[in-house]
């Protein structure tokens, strides 16, 4: 089975192409969110032939907000000429798998003095990602469950308090990771999560300066 993955809910962006479960090819980058060109530019580059692609699939965060809408709006793209199936998987999944720790807690800034953080063990989410408070983290991470965030450096006040890996260091997840955690589910028969970004925060109406 060949796969394509794409990752973009944090500010390092990748894609990777995956046969039977195995990268074959991967492309990184860091976001400059002025400028989409590098996801682009690195879909060129990895050469694919779309049409020997079996599945899709896409990391649905927590994460950026515009990055989660590109990520879903690029394999909808690529996976509609062909009817091809879409697989829509949680990001942090592929972050708590990348640490290799049984049990880890991953933590991310949701802006607004707030955080979203879930629990997982083997990569598998316990229960749902919740939306937090700062000072409502200590009580969510269990006594001795490292934390691991792909924002560290903005979060590292808040999380000198808790167990870290050895390099307390931002992690980021990768589409090699996501594709790969996706060919088990597929093995493992477990359906997609569903196809739709994970936005912790609740929609926002502004009413409109002028008179329709």
């Amino acid at each position: 089975m060949k796969i394509f993955a794409i990752e973009l809910s944090s500010r390092h962006g990748s894609i990777a192409l995956l046969e039977n479960g195995r990268v074959v090819a991967e492309k990184s980058w860091e976001e400059d969110f002025k400028n989409r060109q590098q996801l682009f530019d690195c879909l060129a580059e990895l050469g694919a032939d779309w049409d020997a692609v079996d599945l899709f699939a896409v990391g649905r965060g927590p994460g950026a907000f515009s990055g989660l809408r590109i990520g879903f709006s690029v394999v909808n793209a690529l996976a509609a000429p062909g009817g091809k199936p879409v697989h829509a998987l949680n990001s942090g999944a592929a972050l708590a798998a990348q640490t290799g720790a049984d049990r880890v807690a991953v933590v991310g800034d949701a802006r607004r003095n707030k955080v979203w953080a879930g629990l997982f063990a083997d990569h598998k989410i316990e229960g749902e990602f919740q939306l937090l408070e700062r000072d409502e983290l200590a009580t969510f991470v269990p006594e001795g469950t490292p934390v691991v965030s792909p924002d560290h450096d903005r979060l590292e006040e808040l999380l000198q308090n808790f167990q870290t890996l050895e390099n307390p260091e931002p992690v980021f997840p990768t589409a090699g990771k996501l594709g790969e955690l996706v060919f088990q589910r597929l093995e493992e028969g477990i359906e997609s999560e569903p196809f739709e970004p994970l936005y912790m925060h609740p929609p926002v109406f502004i009413a409109p300066r002028f008179p329709a």
